[in-house]
């Protein structure tokens, strides 16, 4: 079971990871290799998407949340998400 500080750790190094790949110029680049990086950053951004989805489901099959004086949780996402 992965704890709080496991977490933190782990979302620290995807941090860290984003900051090294938003630092790289796309124009030393040739077309091809764009495209190939284009396919890898839209394959990790739907492996970020899934997890997102996996804790929400999580959360909204729990309990109402007591910091939010038990609203439901369509009410407490829609506001957090602004959806």
């Amino acid at each position: 079971m992965s704890s709080k500080t496991d977490w933190t750790a782990a979302l620290d190094a995807v941090h860290q990871a984003y900051r090294a790949v938003e630092a790289l110029p796309f124009i030393t680049l040739k077309p091809a290799d764009q495209r190939a990086l284009l396919v890898e950053l839209d394959a990790l951004e739907k492996l970020l998407a899934a997890k997102q989805r996996q804790l929400l489901v999580r959360m909204v099959a729990g309990p109402p949340p007591v910091e939010f004086a038990g609203a439901p949780w369509a009410k407490v996402l829609a506001r957090r998400l602004r959806i």
